[in-house]
């Protein structure tokens, strides 16, 4: 379900996501402030959650505005090599790890760089074969991991910790010149309200 609320900083999108499990913050690339509500969640606490969380997207704002997204005119292509390149290099961490994938696919995710699903399905980001190799591998280790567990519990994170050394640096990269690989209105970075 999406809602759209009018609020001081305009303009903000609300949406109620049954999965989430805690209000999120996204800042996309044309400055709309997306505000993410669990199932259990008050639109008063995510107003009041936006509102103290003002200096954050204010950051977030402005850094949209001084970083400017790359574009990749040859797009087709790569993405014909992402379909060529990625699932061969999955089932071979998969194998590695003694994990059964079911289906890879490789798509044109919006903010996503992968995902799994509950019946073994992993949905890759065709940019991922813009970003280093290790980034590329703890994406893809990442996702293998929620094959264990899936969710991001502290079990989770110790399943990606004991598989991938690198996955802090990896996120990081993510985070900071990652979403430049982002065109369009759906680039993001996040601020999480913990409960």
């Amino acid at each position: 379900m999406q809602l759209d609320l009018p609020f001081r900083v305009a303009p903000t999108v609300f949406v109620r996501h049954r999965w989430a499990r805690r209000y999120i913050l996204r800042v996309l690339d044309d400055g709309t402030l997306r505000v993410t509500l669990p199932r259990w969640g008050s639109k008063r606490e995510a107003l009041a959650f936006v509102e103290q969380s003002q200096p954050w997207i204010e950051r977030q704002r402005e850094s949209r505005r001084a970083r400017a997204a790359v574009v990749h005119p040859d797009q087709p292509a790569l993405r014909t090599r992402a379909l060529q390149e990625l699932p061969p290099a999955l089932r071979m961490l998969a194998g590695d790890h003694g994990i059964v994938v079911t289906r890879i696919s490789v798509r044109n995710q919006r903010s996503r760089w992968g995902a799994c699903s509950a019946t073994g399905a992993i949905t890759l980001n065709w940019r991922l074969i813009l970003v280093p190799p290790f980034v590329r591998e703890y994406v893809m280790l990442h996702e293998l991991m929620h094959r264990r567990e899936l969710n991001h519990s502290e079990r989770f994170w110790r399943h990606v910790r004991a598989v991938c050394p690198r996955h802090q640096e990896a996120r990081q990269w993510l985070l900071t010149e990652g979403q430049r690989l982002f065109t369009g209105p759906s680039v993001s970075n996040e601020c999480e309200e913990m409960r």
